[in-house]
Order: structure tokens, then C-alpha cells, then sequence
């Protein structure tokens, strides 16, 4: 019992020692993303009227050493499920930005920084198709409550972004 004590007590004192030597923590440059972490999310992806309802379901989870967000999302469609995303979101400290990196299941890369804009996240990012060819892709991802955010895609067309895709998501938990 002595012998605990003996390394109990100086343990001790070098752990609140170095406790009070620390910094404040700050925000980690993941807090804009925290929301997006657990449950799942479910949007209802716009079809033509003679095509079945789709939905596209996205989880988010912290990596384990809480330094980034993975994410996964499928397409579902009827009780078919069929992969579409698998990626990662992390910080850049050489960027000062939040990142991006995916794969989609067709094996196109997207990768891109993520800035903050008016209370939405916006998405610069490049895609590159297996085949070579790449192209720019905008996305705003805005949050509209706890269990809501919605994703805008846009598409260059002759200069300038055109809307090509919003789906609202919902988190089922």
C-alpha cells in the first residue's frame, strides 16, 4: 500500500501541476461540422414523375482521434441500397481551411477547401473522373436547425455557377 502511495502522490501533484500550465482550450476547427455527427440523414433526391422515389442517406461520425469527420452516404431506393460516397473532412493548418476528400463509387475523387459564408458552409471543390477529366463543383451545405441542413450543387455553365441539384436533409435517429 505504501509503495501505491508513494507513486499515487507524486503522479498526482505532476498531473495538476501540468493542468493548470495549459492553455484554455480552443474551438476545434471541426465545430462547424459537430452538428452533422450521429443519426442519419435522409433526403429526398428530386426525380423525374415517372421514376420511383429516391433518397440518399448520409452518416457522419467523428474519427477516433476526434481530428476529422468521416462520412458515408448511399443512394436508397425502395429497399435497395447502392453506395455513393465515402470521404473525410479534416483541417488544413497549411490551408488554415477545412478540407474535403471523397470518393464516390463510380472511383471519381473530389476534394476541396470548405469556407464559411453567411451562416452556410461552402464547398469549393474539384471532382476527377477515373478517366482523368476533372471539373470544378460548388456546394453549399446550410444548416437549418438541429436535425436539418440542406445541400445546394452547382455546376459551371459558360462562366458562372447554375444550380443543379438541392436536396433537404432530415436526421432520423
Amino acid at each position: 500500500m505504501k509503495k501505491l502511495l508513494l507513486f499515487t502522490v507524486p503522479f498526482l501533484v505532476v498531473t495538476l501541476h501540468a493542468a493548470e500550465g495549459k492553455p484554455p482550450a480552443t474551438e476545434s476547427p471541426l465545430a462547424p461540422l459537430s452538428f452533422l455527427v450521429d443519426g442519419v440523414w435522409v433526403g429526398d433526391v428530386p426525380v423525374p414523375k415517372d421514376q420511383p422515389p429516391l433518397k440518399l442517406e448520409a452518416r457522419f461520425a467523428w474519427t477516433e482521434n476526434k481530428q476529422g469527420v468521416r462520412f458515408e452516404s448511399a443512394f436508397v431506393r425502395g429497399e435497395k441500397r447502392a453506395p455513393y460516397t465515402n470521404g473525410l473532412y479534416a483541417w488544413d493548418g497549411a490551408k488554415a481551411k477545412l478540407v474535403i476528400f471523397y470518393v464516390n463509387n463510380d472511383g471519381d475523387l473530389t476534394e476541396g477547401a470548405i469556407t464559411q459564408e453567411k451562416g452556410a458552409l461552402l464547398n469549393n471543390l474539384t471532382v476527377t473522373e477515373s478517366s482523368g477529366k476533372s471539373y470544378p463543383v460548388l456546394v453549399r451545405l446550410t444548416r437549418a436547425g438541429d436535425d436539418v441542413f440542406t445541400n445546394e450543387i452547382f455546376l459551371q455553365k459558360d462562366g458562372t455557377w447554375a444550380p443543379f441539384v438541392t436536396v433537404r436533409y432530415e436526421r432520423r435517429k
